[in-house]
């Protein structure tokens, strides 16, 4: 069902790019907010699956999600300037990601690469470790196992929407893609150093009752990867990915601000509306 919904999600986004008209009256929008809909379904639906596995970061991130998909899909009908702009940079990223998400060949080579890489960068600061298959880890007797959710892609697809959908020259666009996806690789690997030298040398034996799984010292790699690295890494992607961008795209500045605006805007009238409902009550 997640999968449907996600497909269902990208041929809306791609429909939205389209000037598509049917008895003058422009359905870019409609398109806009059912690719935002069926998107926050498949999330959602998705998200479920992570309770059973006493993960709480996407849930978390879920909950907090819900008003801004709202907004979002609210403003977009409205044919809000800023909604469709985010849709748009949405859309070239959703693109980008599937177009490699869903050739196995390409996904198959990325995550060969981080094997690879995140091996040779550990041996480089002095820490055992081995590659045991195409797409696993072998460090002091823990295997840790690369999925192409561990590859950069969904922060290169979106840092990539947004050095491709904002106004730019074409130069500007080129150089702020290969900063994306230089630093954007250099981050994940550093990530995984990370998670690999947590893992294997038990820092985080926390809570095993909890979210240990069964696995003896998984706790650890739980911490490592589903808590800081994932929050962590995903701020400093954010901070030095997102504003390096600024520096070959001046305009993305003004971007940025629209966004916070956009945001900050619909969530006082979502909260006033409420005060509202709760006064009147």
């Amino acid at each position: 069902m997640a999968a449907t919904l996600l497909t269902l999600s990208l041929i809306s986004f791609i429909l939205f790019l389209a000037p598509v008209k049917f008895r003058n009256t422009d359905l870019r929008r409609y398109f806009a907010a059912f690719g935002w809909l069926f998107l926050a379904f498949s999330f959602f639906g998705t998200t479920i699956v992570y309770l059973f596995e006493n993960e709480f970061v996407y849930p978390a991130i879920a909950v907090l999600s819900l008003p801004i998909f709202a907004i979002t899909i609210k403003n977009c009908l409205y044919e809000d300037k800023t909604a469709l702009q985010i849709t748009t940079v949405a859309t070239i990223a959703f693109i980008i990601y599937s177009l490699v998400a869903f050739i196995d060949p390409i996904s198959d080579w990325m995550i060969a690469q981080q094997v690879d890489n995140t091996v040779s960068a550990l041996s480089a600061i002095g820490h055992p470790a081995s590659v045991s298959a195409w797409d696993t880890i072998l460090s002091n007797g823990y295997i840790i196992i690369i999925t192409f959710s561990c590859t950069p892609i969904v922060g290169m697809a979106v840092m990539l929407g947004i050095a491709t959908g904002v106004g730019g020259t074409g130069q500007q666009k080129i150089l702020a893609s290969l900063f994306a996806i230089l630093s954007l690789a250099l981050l994940n690997i550093i990530r995984l150093i990370f998670v690999v030298v947590a893992y294997s040398e038990q820092w985080f034996p926390y809570f095993l009752d909890i979210v240990s799984n069964g696995y003896p010292g998984y706790e650890s790699f739980y911490w490592a990867h589903n808590v800081i690295g994932r929050i962590s890494f995903t701020l400093l992607g954010i901070i030095i990915v997102g504003g390096g961008l600024t520096f070959f795209i001046p305009t993305i500045r003004q971007f940025y601000w629209d966004i916070l605006h956009f945001y900050y805007r619909g969530l006082k009238i979502m909260a006033d509306s409420f005060l509202r409902i709760f006064k009147s009550d």
